[in-house]
């Protein structure tokens, strides 16, 4: 019969030969050094791809996140995730770099589907009251042709930002924190944070952007109940969708935004409402797939038991009451 597992368990199952702390330590000191070589490279070819020409000069535009062009090419740096990735694993940790996805190496899209879908939805509640509230105030992108342009241009490279995020946060970290220890603190926690310091806030390079580590939590939740980072992402890829191509505040990474919330506008509401809605729906979804674990691995329990019972054969004839088989009477 096959072993029962929790999704979990399942998912950092992968991880777990190679979840040594050096190994960690040493994967992901390489997976940073990689990842800063591959992005000057990642950054240089989106240039050259996007304006036909490369250079240091058009490198330094990237910091401008108030432009479509900067905005691009900090998601075309995204693309230093994958390689680096996929070098450190097979070589420190002695397994595919694919394993990131799950256990079976895939991405599963209709998880994809639906996270997206709930983040979407859960997008528009939480935003739509501010733009109804602020039409006439709000900012918009000044040429609607242009910004279809640069959406068709921006889609696949957020996706491929979003993906890259899960893949080294909920992928290669949950999985190698979760083959060590069960402890929400190592597999949900410490990524979290170290997403949160991945995008700092205002007040400096080592300040944490709450709203991220709270997002954060939200991705490893739904990651270790699905055992695949195809939610994860989906859900990744709706935020991104809404708060990088659809609304975005002025002052934040607006260059590829159609609306543009002016400084004067408080914003702040809007976000924490996706948080709120998110990070509940987590919960009652660990809670329900929890629930659904906890009945399945009862009902296999049973079915086990039961096999057991039909491979002893029928009790012998004359058994009477005190005659009752060792297995049953020991229960």
């Amino acid at each position: 019969m096959t072993e029962f597992k929790h999704p979990l368990v399942a998912f950092a199952e992968p991880a777990r030969k190679g979840a040594t702390t050096a190994r960690t330590l040493i994967g992901a000191a390489l997976v940073v050094v990689l990842v800063l070589i591959f992005v000057r490279i990642a950054r240089l070819g989106t240039a050259e791809a996007l304006v036909g020409r490369s250079g240091d000069e058009l490198v330094a535009r990237s910091a401008d996140l108030h432009s479509p062009l900067g905005v691009l090419l900090t998601l075309g740096s995204f693309l230093a995730v994958w390689p680096a990735l996929w070098l450190v694993l097979p070589l420190v940790h002695k397994r595919k770099a694919n394993t990131l996805f799950g256990p079976d190496g895939k991405m599963k899209w209709r998880h994809f589907r639906l996270g997206m879908s709930v983040s979407l939805l859960v997008g528009a509640v939480a935003w739509g009251p501010l733009v109804y509230n602020h039409a006439d105030e709000i900012l918009i992108f000044p040429n609607l042709r242009s910004w279809a342009i640069l959406a068709a241009i921006g889609l696949p490279m957020i996706f491929v930002q979003c993906v890259a995020e899960e893949l080294m946060f909920r992928g290669y970290m949950l999985q190698q924190f979760a083959a060590r220890s069960m402890s929400v603190l190592g597999w949900s926690v410490i990524p979290s944070i170290l997403f949160g310091l991945a995008h700092p806030s205002d007040a400096g390079l080592f300040s944490m952007s709450w709203y991220h580590f709270v997002f954060g939590l939200v991705m490893a939740a739904v990651t270790s109940r699905t055992a695949n980072l195809g939610a994860a992402a989906g859900i990744h890829f709706g935020n991104n969708l809404i708060n990088l191509l659809l609304i975005a505040p002025s002052q934040m990474v607006s260059g590829l935004a159609l609306f543009a919330i002016p400084s004067q506008i408080d914003f702040s509401g809007s976000r924490i409402a996706y948080l709120v809605m998110m990070f509940v729906g987590a919960a009652l979804f660990m809670g329900f797939m929890d629930l659904r674990f906890i009945r399945a691995w009862q009902a296999a329990k049973r079915a086990r038991r039961e096999a057991e019972l039909a491979a002893q054969g029928p009790p012998a004839p004359g058994g009477g009451a005190g005659g009752a088989p060792e297995t049953l009477a020991a229960e």
